[in-house]
């Protein structure tokens, strides 16, 4: 394949109580979609209670233009990560899905990304912050520093995503199942390759932002120590595709039509 891919690339996005954030990286990252001309945001409203329902109602314009693409749960009193990541991902229409959380900025990655798919199509792009990954003690593969805020930076042509099933949701709700979706890919057959990003690439959250709305007591350190166990079975099972048993959602697409996913 020569030149930069042309298909649609969906940034899937997951919010709960994360307003504060998407005030500030939203507004960038929709001009950044609407530069590349064929790309989306999808949003996926997780239930959230700061009224990020109202505030993304000004944004309508985005949204009957197609930039804009908005998912809302309504009934999860609690954040699960790898199922709200699906859902956003299911919802999705592009032919590449990237996972963009709630507190990063696209920046001038797309077209850096749309290359490497040009390059390699069944690849899986893992972003990261150059800077703050530079000698980290124990680092694997060069994955992202922990904490960094980007190890969530991943994209993929949609029918991997599909066929591996998405995020495992048998998952804590917190922790690993980023690189789990990395090591699946990899022992799948996908190339895992990383793109650095220039600039600001998230806005910095602690160990309680992340914890707040999950419903549990567990720890951090708890959560990352039992899902990094299931990674491990994943790999060592060779269950590549996970979700099997998945009972699909209702959500509300861009304000009034009803879509499970």
């Amino acid at each position: 394949m020569t030149g930069p891919v042309s298909g649609r690339v969906s940034f899937c996005v997951t919010c709960k109580n994360r307003l504060w954030q998407l005030r500030e990286t939203l507004p960038e990252n929709l001009a950044r979609v609407e530069a590349d001309g064929n790309a989306e945001i999808v949003l996926l409203n997780y239930n959230s209670g700061d009224g990020l329902d109202a505030w993304v109602r000004t944004y309508r314009k985005f949204v009957d233009r197609g930039l804009l693409r908005y998912l809302h749960e309504r009934s999860e009193p609690h954040f699960h990560m790898s199922k709200a990541k699906n859902l956003a991902h299911f919802g999705a229409t592009g032919e590449f899905l990237v996972n963009l959380d709630a507190d990063n900025f696209i920046g001038d990655t797309v077209p850096l990304w749309r290359a490497q798919w040009a390059r390699r199509y069944d690849t899986l792009i893992h972003g990261f912050i150059p800077e703050t990954d530079r000698g980290r003690v124990g680092a694997r593969d060069g994955l992202p520093a922990e904490g960094n805020g980007t190890s969530g930076r991943i994209g993929l042509p949609r029918r991997h995503f599909m066929a591996m099933g998405g995020y495992d949701e048998a998952m804590l709700p917190m922790s690993q199942q980023d690189v789990d979706l990395v090591d699946r890919a990899r022992a799948y057959g996908l190339d895992v390759v990383r793109v650095p990003q220039s600039g600001r690439a998230s806005i910095c959250n602690s160990f309680e932002d992340k914890l707040r709305d999950t419903g549990l007591t567990l720890t951090w350190q708890e959560m990352r120590s039992r899902n990094l166990q299931r990674r491990r079975e994943n790999l060592a099972l060779g269950r590549l595709t996970v979700n099997a048993d998945r009972s699909p959602k209702e959500v509300l697409l861009n304000f009034t039509e009803r879509l499970t996913l």
